[in-house]
């Protein structure tokens, strides 16, 4: 019976990611089919590319949600919850109109708070989501996980405050090296 609500559960989470890689990729490729329609961007590309590889390994870790025997409505919200952030930083990094900007990398300068805001929520999600999976797993992550998670929310605060593009440059940078960094060493292997 656990299983089962498991994979009802899965389900959902499926689809909600299902939409932000397509979101993503519809975006990608969209700059092959009209090249030169809209300027693009180093630091938006960058940001598509942290948002994939943070989506892909989303799905990846969730396999871990069939330790949860007792599944909840609030348990289930906040998986929901924790799911679309993610479509929502898709669909901001590639929004359905870009009139009034300049291209990719005046949008994002002008919604990168909305965009920085997410992000740091999903850190704070994925300190809830680890928990529910049991005190025992969230403390077997050691101190490098709540490391992580507290330099990725003050990086966020930084990037939502600071517009300048070299600075914005560094912190996809690191974002994406850190998102990297983390897959690999904790989860790596599911079994």
């Amino acid at each position: 019976m656990a299983n089962d609500l498991f994979l009802h559960v899965r389900v959902i989470v499926g689809v909600i990611l299902g939409l932000s890689v397509s979101r993503l990729l519809l975006g990608l490729a969209a700059f092959v089919e009209h090249p030169g329609r809209r300027k693009v961007s180093l630091v938006h590309l960058g940001w598509v590319a942290w948002a994939l590889l943070s989506v892909i390994g989303y799905w990846w870790w969730e396999f871990r949600l069939n330790q949860i025997t007792d599944w909840t409505f609030g348990r289930y919200l906040f998986i929901f919850a924790y799911a679309s952030c993610y479509f929502l930083i898709c669909a901001i990094l590639f929004p359905g109109d870009l009139e009034g900007y300049d291209g990719y990398a005046d949008y994002f300068l002008s919604r990168r708070k909305w965009l920085f805001g997410l992000i740091a929520l999903t850190f704070f999600l994925d300190i809830g989501d680890t928990l529910l999976k049991g005190v025992a797993y969230y403390e077997a992550h050691g101190l490098m996980y709540s490391t992580r998670a507290a330099l990725s929310i003050l990086g966020c605060a930084l990037g939502a405050v600071i517009a300048s593009r070299r600075f914005q440059l560094w912190l996809v940078l690191a974002a994406i090296l850190g998102q990297l960094g983390f897959f690999f060493v904790y989860f790596d292997r599911l079994g």
